[in-house]
């Protein structure tokens, strides 16, 4: 894992980002729960974070044009994204400790989850399914290419 600071950061009016899960409303009718943001103390902005964004602009891109369910009302990001969902089920778990408590375990979170998506992908090589393996891939590089762009 990268040694930035994961759980903060400073908002361009110099207040400080936390990371909370978000609520987003596509086109005034379609829920977006579970987005991983970074909101602001003192301004009330919010901006996704970066290792999520690609993810997110694709899960638009495709209710715009309509590949998803055109009835759903309400998509979880958290199912559509690895780190989302690892935030997710951290956040729902009772932390003390305070930020930095909340850090140490989605980082350990996250390194939880890359070694049994290898596992994963391990038995799916072991077993020839291609299709597995791709779709055990794209879930890998959503954990991991915030870490390599990090490490640069």
């Amino acid at each position: 894992m990268p040694n930035d600071e994961l759980m903060r950061k400073t908002c361009s009016c110099g207040g400080v980002m936390t990371i909370h899960m978000h609520t987003l409303i596509y086109n005034a009718r379609t829920k977006i729960t579970n987005v991983p943001v970074y909101t602001c103390r003192d301004c009330a902005r919010y901006e996704p974070l970066p290792m999520i964004k690609q993810d997110l602009a694709d899960l638009i891109t495709g209710m715009g044009g309509q590949s998803l369910d055109r009835s759903r009302r309400h998509y979880s990001f958290a199912d559509h994204n690895e780190w989302a969902g690892v935030l997710k089920e951290t956040f729902a778990k009772s932390v003390t400790g305070g930020l930095e408590e909340l850090e140490l375990r989605i980082r350990t979170a996250i390194q939880s989850r890359i070694d049994l998506l290898l596992d994963i992908y391990r038995f799916a090589a072991d077993h020839s399914d291609q299709e597995w393996m791709e779709e055990t891939g794209r879930r890998l590089s959503q954990l991991t290419q915030h870490s390599l762009k990090s490490a640069k």
